[in-house]
C-alpha cells in the first residue's frame, strides 16, 4: 500500500483530472494505512487548533478553494511525519525512478522530440486516463544549454522543485551514495530550468544557517514582502511593455505589485476569486487570466488571496511550528513559481523539510 501511495506521490501524470480539479489518489489511501491511523491519536493539541482556526478563516472569508487545498496540504504533511522513515524512504526510491525516467527522456530525446515527448507526462496521462488526463506540460525545451525533461513529474520546473526538495531531505537524514549522487547530477543537469537557482540559493542559506536562525523569522517574512514589493514595481511589472517581454517573471512579482493598490477591506480580508479588489484597472490581471495564471504566488500572494489578517495565519503557523529564519527562507525559495496552497509532491516534502528540521538544529 505504501509504495503504491509513494508512487502516486511522486508521479502526478498517474492521477486523473475530474471536475476542473487533479485528484490525488494517493490522498484516500493514507486511511487505508491503518498504522498511521493509529498513530493520528497522538496528534498534538496546538497543531489541531491552528488547522480548525485557518479552515474557519477560509471559510469565513468565502474561500473554500484554499480551504480544501490547505486540508490535503495537511494531511500529506501528517501522514509523512507520523510514518516517518518507512514512507519518506519510498519516496525517495520511487523519485530515483523518476529521475532515471528524466534520463531515459534525455536520451530519447537526441533522437528526436517526438519519441521524448511519447515518454512525456501528458502521454503518459492520456495513455492512463484518456480523456480524463491531468494537466500536465510536456515543455522540452532549452532555457539554460540543454533540453529539460520532466520525469514523472506534470512538468520539467515541478520536477527539479521535486528533485532538489527529495535530495535535500535524503542528504540530511542520511548520507548519499556514489550513485544516488550521479543520478541527481544526471537528472538536474537534463532539466536545469530557471527554478534550478534554488539549488544555489539553498547552499548560501544552508552554510549560514547558523546566522540567518538568528533573525527573527516575522522580520524575515516582512523584509521580504517590502523587497519583493520594491523590486515588483522598480521593474515596474504591471506596465504591459514589461509583462509581454518578461512573461515568467512578471507571473511571479504581480502580487508584489498589485498589494499597493487593493482596497482596503480586500487588503485586510483578501481578494475574491475573480480579483475584483483594486482601485484601478490593472490590464496584467487580464493578460493573464486566460493562461489560466493568478497572481497568488508566494508570500505576497497571501496577502493578495487572504489579506493581512491570512498573513497573520502564517506568522502563527511560524510560531507554533518553531520555524525559524532558515526554514522560512526554504519555504520562500520553493514557492517562488507557485502558490503556497499548491497541492503537489515537492510543496509537501518542502513544508514536512522545514517542520521537522528542529529535529537536526
Amino acid at each position: 500500500m505504501r509504495w503504491l501511495i509513494a508512487a502516486l506521490f511522486i508521479a502526478t501524470p498517474l492521477n486523473p483530472y475530474i471536475s476542473d480539479m487533479t485528484v490525488y489518489l494517493w490522498l484516500p489511501l493514507v486511511f487505508l494505512d491503518f498504522q498511521f491511523l493509529a498513530r493520528l491519536k497522538k496528534v498534538t493539541l496546538k497543531p489541531t487548533l491552528f488547522i480548525l482556526l485557518f479552515l474557519s478563516f477560509c471559510l469565513m472569508i468565502g474561500r473554500i478553494d484554499i480551504a480544501v487545498k490547505g486540508t490535503a496540504i495537511s494531511l500529506g504533511v501528517i501522514y509523512l511525519i507520523k510514518v516517518g522513515k518507512p514512507i519518506v524512504d519510498k519516496i525517495f526510491v520511487c523519485l530515483i525512478f523518476s529521475a532515471l525516467w528524466c534520463v531515459l527522456q534525455f536520451i530519447a530525446f537526441q533522437f528526436g522530440q517526438e519519441y521524448s515527448a511519447m515518454l512525456g507526462p501528458s502521454a503518459i496521462s492520456t495513455l492512463i486516463w484518456g480523456a480524463y488526463a491531468t494537466e500536465t506540460y510536456t515543455n522540452q525545451y532549452v532555457v539554460f544549454f540543454l533540453p529539460r525533461m520532466s520525469g514523472l513529474s506534470r512538468e520539467a520546473g515541478f520536477f527539479v522543485s521535486l528533485l532538489l526538495i527529495t535530495f535535500i531531505i535524503r542528504a540530511r537524514d542520511k548520507k548519499l551514495t556514489k550513485k544516488e549522487i550521479l543520478i541527481f547530477i544526471l537528472a538536474f543537469m537534463f532539466s536545469l530550468s530557471k527554478v534550478s537557482l534554488v539549488l544555489f540559493i539553498f547552499l548560501f542559506l544552508y552554510l549560514l544557517r547558523h546566522y540567518i536562525r538568528k533573525i527573527p523569522v516575522n522580520i524575515t517574512i516582512m523584509a521580504f514582502i517590502f523587497l519583493s514589493v520594491c523590486l515588483a514595481h522598480y521593474l515596474n511589472v504591471g506596465s504591459p511593455d514589461y509583462f509581454y517581454d518578461h512573461e515568467s517573471f512578471a507571473h511571479r512579482f504581480s502580487p508584489s505589485y498589485l498589494l499597493t493598490d487593493m482596497k482596503l477591506p480586500n487588503l485586510l480580508f483578501g481578494c475574491d476569486r475573480e480579483y475584483e479588489c483594486f482601485n484601478s484597472s490593472q490590464p496584467i490581471i487580464g493578460f493573464f487570466e486566460p493562461k489560466g495564471l493568478k497572481p497568488n504566488i508566494g508570500l505576497s500572494g497571501i496577502l493578495v488571496e487572504m489579506g493581512v489578517f491570512g498573513l497573520m495565519t502564517i506568522f502563527l503557523a511560524s510560531v507554533l511550528l518553531k520555524l525559524d529564519s532558515y526554514d522560512m527562507g526554504i519555504l520562500i525559495c520553493f514557492t517562488q513559481t507557485v502558490t503556497l496552497f499548491t497541492v503537489d509532491s515537492f510543496i509537501i516534502l518542502t513544508y514536512y523539510y522545514i517542520i521537522t528540521n528542529k529535529q537536526y538544529r
